[in-house]
């Protein structure tokens, strides 16, 4: 009934908020401005980015930010491919929906052993949400990439959802040790080791968890990171794959 539910919201803001003053107050705003920030000498690596319909959630700013920082974004399939990107220095395994596709996925085990040998031997790597449970040693039952030891599983309701401020524990391949980045959360499935490398704060403060896998070359989660919160994730990211790519090609 999520239609009438929208329904009776919208009466209800007719009601009882000022709607032409809102409006007015928009057109009236100052223009908003932002810094961007990028290397003076982009770097220029390849960078695999999982994009089907198991993995399709990712902010698209997250796009721009890798590309404005040199990176040639190389789109492949864990549904369907054999095999990542030829010559990558860093792979991208964004959200979506790999519980509606999790046999599928099982059934390609030329690229769950792809990417499992990819991040154990170093290559850059992050993975939010649904990436994240692609790395599980299973989702339902179902095998996976086996780089995160531990199964994933549906739950009754939303965990954790919303939006949250991350603060790293320790350092990792994303920022030193107290850094901190913009994120959120919106996910049935929970996991029998969710990680602890990062601080998850609430907006209001009243809640906070721990949370995040994360090694000099791996970031790895439920949070959705907005990279343009923090873009020197994105720079410490981009360095990593450079330096991969100059080691390994």
């Amino acid at each position: 009934d999520i239609r009438a539910k929208l329904d009776g919201l919208g009466k209800l803001a007719e009601e009882t908020l000022d709607l032409n003053g809102i409006l007015d107050l928009a057109v009236s705003a100052p223009a908003l401005t932002a810094q961007e920030e990028s290397p003076k000498q982009p770097a220029k690596v390849r960078v695999a980015v999982a994009r089907d319909q198991a993995f399709c959630f990712l902010y698209q700013e997250n796009l721009d930010l890798l590309e404005s920082l040199g990176c040639e974004l190389c789109f492949f399939s864990p549904l369907i491919d054999t095999a990542l990107p030829e010559h990558i220095g860093g792979l991208y395994l964004p959200g979506g929906y790999p519980e509606l596709h999790a046999e599928s996925l099982s059934a390609n085990t030329a690229m769950l052993r792809a990417v499992r040998e990819a991040v154990q031997g170093g290559l850059p790597t992050i993975a939010e949400c649904g990436g994240f449970l692609y790395l599980h040693d299973t989702l339902d039952n179902s095998p996976m990439a086996g780089v995160i030891s531990g199964k994933t599983f549906r739950t009754e309701k939303l965990q954790r959802f919303g939006y949250v401020e991350l603060t790293a524990q320790e350092d990792n391949l994303l920022c030193p040790k107290g850094a901190s980045i913009r994120a959120h959360e919106f996910h049935y499935y929970d996991s029998t080791d969710n990680g602890r490398v990062f601080q998850a704060v609430k907006p209001s403060g009243s809640r906070s968890y721990a949370c995040g896998h994360a090694t000099q070359t791996l970031y790895a989660g439920f949070p959705h990171l907005y990279l343009p919160a923090n873009p020197t994730f994105a720079q410490r990211f981009v360095e990593a794959a450079e330096v991969y790519t100059q080691t390994n090609q």
